[in-house]
């Protein structure tokens, strides 16, 4: 393994992956981010290895980092389409042990819990309907 590499994805890591995960993959090796990182043990070393970076940081953290980049890693906000950012970091968030839970933000969470089982918009705050205020 070399600093620099364009490996292939091991085979086997989307066997039962969703076609969103699916194209987050094609996204991550079309984009060759294996130049840089590695994934089971092969790929770059310039940055560090993926094989559970969903045990480090949420999928938010994720995005962020893709598009606003940092330290070693350069912005992809304006290389990449919003629908390739939103598929590469489902890849992503796909990568920890099989035995743990991926990261997750507790408040993102709550506000999922607040939004209505049909799929509707959560309830609107007081102060956006200044009659409902007594």
């Amino acid at each position: 393994m070399s600093a620099w590499s364009s490996d292939p994805l091991p085979p086997g890591l989307l066997h039962s992956a969703t076609p969103l995960v699916r194209q987050g993959a094609a996204v991550f090796e079309a984009k060759q981010c294996r130049n840089c990182h590695s994934i089971g043990g092969s790929g770059g070393e310039r940055g560090p290895a993926l094989d559970a970076v969903a045990t480090r940081m949420t999928i938010d953290q994720m995005r962020f980092k893709v598009v606003t980049g940092g330290g070693n890693m350069p912005a992809y906000g304006k290389n990449l389409s919003p629908p390739e950012i939103e598929a590469l970091v489902n890849f992503l968030e796909t990568l920890h042990p099989a035995n743990v839970q991926p990261a997750y933000d507790p408040s993102r969470r709550e506000l999922q819990s607040a939004l209505p089982a049909d799929g509707g918009a959560a309830p609107a705050h007081p102060s956006a309907n200044p009659a409902a205020i007594p």
